[in-house]
């Protein structure tokens, strides 16, 4: 068969023919964007699909007009949305069919579907905040210790934005001596989460005690920059209590769940400063008006207080010192009379004792005589016996030893003679001596020297008592200068109680009497 062989530009124009019944139906896709490209007002990109494991299973390319990419961003717009094309992002768009001999088949993009790149954002956000929750990573930075009043404060925002702005005229205008650290940073587009997370570190090193994040109203699309899932994870390891001022008027943004505290926009983040400091200034004005009062009330109270106390302190003294002289004159009453019966009642003590030590020497002395004077008889008697009962033995032992006696003895014996007379002396002179000598033990045994030792001994302590009697005699007092008084019926005054006025007393002195006349009395001291 032979080889038939078309032109190029036939083949196009026979798929023209063909595609020509689609070429004016519109559909919509749902596709991702890929090698995006804006050129002479138009934007160029690829369209293309991708199964769950990232696997591209559909490309074609795709066309925006001039013309047609304007009236779509109109159209968001008037929505409060920006048109995000960028690569990796989700859209929705009305498209038609067109063939090019030169270029292809591609795709006309018509219209575009806002709600659904709002419903993609928020799906992206909703996946954020579900996954830090997880984690737990809402509340390490809500528990990090916020001060009551911070005046060092680092600020994350782009520099003379509108949010810069009104956060700083905010704090200027109160008067309060803020610090503001300003870290720049990017708050939308493709740069923002290396800007921001450059910032917070910056802010990080800092001696600090708060950061702010704080960026102006605008369109969701410009806010969804600020959902960033890095940033809100350097937000939560923070090692600073950090604030958001978001310019989220119905919405709430990722960096709002996962901060300390959160704000609808910077504006109020530096009313709720100031309105801390203005609050603890009232605080403080009321409590120093309330210390006034109090402290006047109380200074009156106690100036009071001290005026009685000075009166009763000084009416008091008075009365104590009466009440305690009172009970010391009364104490001092009994104490004299305890003392002046107490002495009466020695004298009479002492008067008894005075004529026992009158009788009790006499009849002691006559006892001891009379005790001598026994055992002088009964020693009599007994060195007598004694003597005789010697003289009994001696006159025996005479008997014994005679020179007859031996004589008839040995002769008795049968004892031959064999001593001479001058043997027979010795032994008679030995006998002789011996008893001799025993007679002079028994004289030395009852010596008389012995018993005057006896009577000397017992004499002298006898005349010892004498001496002690003769000392506490009342003799011997008068002669050293005291006296005895007495009254008119002979007894003896011992104390000015017992006499009285007009009385007639006689007094005794060493040589005689003295007769006198009571006129006064007078009580001495007890020293």
């Amino acid at each position: 068969m032979e080889k038939r062989i078309f032109p190029l530009s036939t083949i196009t124009r026979r798929i023209t023919e063909l595609l020509e019944p689609a070429i004016n139906k519109q559909f919509w896709v749902k596709a991702e964007i890929s090698s995006g490209r804006e050129r002479g007002g138009a934007f160029y990109c690829d369209l293309i699909e991708t199964d769950a494991y990232g696997k591209m299973i559909a490309k074609m390319a795709c066309t925006i007009w001039q013309r047609d990419l304007s009236a779509i961003r109109g159209q968001f717009r008037g929505k409060g949305i920006d048109l995000v094309l960028d690569n990796g992002t989700v859209v929705g768009f009305q498209c038609s069919l067109q063939f090019s001999a030169q270029y292809g088949l591609s795709l006309r993009v018509i219209d575009a579907d806002p709600s659904f790149a709002l419903g993609e954002m928020e799906l992206k956000k909703r996946e954020i905040i579900e996954r830090l929750q997880k984690e737990g990573l809402f509340e390490p930075n809500k528990q990090r210790f916020a001060p009551l009043l911070p005046l060092r404060i680092g600020l994350v925002t782009s520099a003379n934005s509108a949010a810069y702005n009104d956060f700083i005229q905010t704090l200027t205008v109160s008067g309060f001596g803020f610090r503001i650290y300003l870290a720049d940073a990017l708050m939308q587009g493709d740069q923002t989460e290396r800007s921001v997370l450059k910032a917070i570190d910056a802010l990080c090193r800092l001696d600090l005690e708060l950061i702010v994040i704080a960026r102006g109203g605008g369109s969701k699309t410009d806010l969804y920059y600020l959902d960033n899932e890095s940033i809100a994870r350097r937000i939560a390891a923070c090692p600073l209590p950090v604030w958001s001022g978001i310019g989220h008027e119905i919405d709430t943004s990722v960096l709002d769940h996962v901060t300390n505290k959160a704000f609808k926009t910077p504006t109020a983040v530096a009313e709720e400063l100031v309105a801390r400091f203005v609050q603890m200034r009232r605080q403080l004005d009321e409590a120093t008006g309330t210390l006034r009062t109090v402290w006047d009330y109380k200074y009156k109270n106690s100036r009071e207080y001290l005026v009685r106390a000075d009166i009763g302190i000084r009416q008091g003294t008075r009365k104590h010192l009466e009440l305690v002289s009172s009970g010391l004159r009364e104490q001092a009453n009994q104490l004299h009379i305890r003392v002046t019966h107490r002495i009466a009642a020695e004298h009479l003590g002492l008067a008894g004792k005075r004529e026992r030590l009158r009788s009790q020497p006499v009849a002691l002395v006559q006892g001891l005589r009379d005790r001598l004077s026994s055992r002088g008889q009964i020693l009599g008697k007994t060195v007598r016996f004694l003597m005789a009962t010697a003289s009994t033995s001696l006159a025996s032992l005479k008997v014994r030893f005679t020179r007859e006696r031996f004589l008839r003895h040995i002769k008795e014996e049968g004892v031959t003679l064999t001593r001479t007379d001058q043997q027979i002396r010795e032994r008679f002179r030995s006998a002789m001596r011996l008893r001799s000598s025993h007679l002079t033990g028994i004289r030395d045994r009852f010596r008389l020297e012995k018993y005057r030792y006896f009577i000397n001994t017992e004499r002298k302590s006898l005349n010892d008592k004498l001496a002690v009697l003769r000392a506490i005699d009342p003799k011997n007092a008068l002669q050293r200068g005291f006296a005895l008084v007495y009254r008119a019926d002979g007894s003896l005054a011992r104390s000015i109680v017992d006499v009285a006025a007009s009385d007639r007393l006689r007094t005794r002195l060493a040589d005689g009497y003295i007769t006198s006349e009571v006129t006064s009395k007078e009580q001495c001291d007890e020293q």
